[in-house]
């Protein structure tokens, strides 16, 4: 038997095992040092989305209330594309998130509610306020808001379009008629006897919305009805 072959054989598979083995345990401590690097970005990420959650609860806020103080309608775009950039990053975001796409995600969530915070707290505020000293256009315009943040407040709806309509706002009324009836509203004895709309519901334009959207003809008869 040749001892020096199988000593030379021995020692080859006994050294090939130990590499692999030395290989396994080196691969180990790498992923295990990939971990808690990917753990240490994902805090770091997570700060940072906490710290921005905290400068827009005082940005809106502010915002808010420096549109009111100006009487900024033409500012509601803006909030109305801030809610719906955050609103489309929750419902374009998959099951079963993990990692950096479930901060992202919970953080629009947390921005959405704290939209919605802030304009109920200064709304109180403001509809709270003794009726002599009430602020009815700032009122409005934060109705306004509530449309956008909450689609089916049929209430802010209506209080526009009756508020617009006193101020012969006509363009205005007919605009959140429409956005009423887009968002599936359909009592047309409450809509029909709003304050301030008389003028409104006999134009041409109100009567083609009530067609379009609930198939009703003049004053809100259904053709077949007549």
């Amino acid at each position: 038997m040749n001892y020096r072959y199988f000593l030379a054989s021995f020692l080859f598979v006994f050294l090939s095992f130990n590499a692999v083995k030395a290989q396994a345990v080196i691969s180990e401590k790498q992923a295990e040092r990939a971990i808690k690097k990917e753990q240490r970005q994902l805090k770091r990420i997570n700060r940072q989305y906490t710290d921005s959650l905290t400068y827009k609860a005082a940005y809106y806020q502010y915002m808010l209330l420096e549109d009111l103080d100006t009487r900024n309608f033409e500012n509601l775009g803006w909030w109305q594309y801030q809610y719906n950039y955050y609103n489309s990053v929750i419902e374009s975001a998959p099951e079963n998130l993990s990692g950096k796409a479930l901060i992202v995600d919970r953080f629009a969530k947390n921005v959405v509610v704290l939209m919605v915070s802030v304009l109920r707290r200064v709304y109180d505020i403001e509809a709270n306020r003794p009726a002599a000293i009430r602020d009815i256009p700032a009122v409005v315009f934060l109705l306004m808001l509530r449309t956008i943040v909450h689609p089916e407040d049929y209430v802010a709806y209506l209080a526009v379009i009756s508020y617009s309509s006193k101020m012969e706002d006509y363009g205005t009324a007919l605009f959140y008629v429409e956005a009423l009836l887009e968002n599936g509203y359909k009592d047309l004895d409450t809509l029909g006897a709003l304050p301030e709309t008389g003028l409104l519901r006999i134009m041409p334009e109100y009567q083609a919305l009530l067609e379009v959207y609930l198939n009703k003809g003049l004053y809100g008869i259904r053709e077949e009805d007549s």
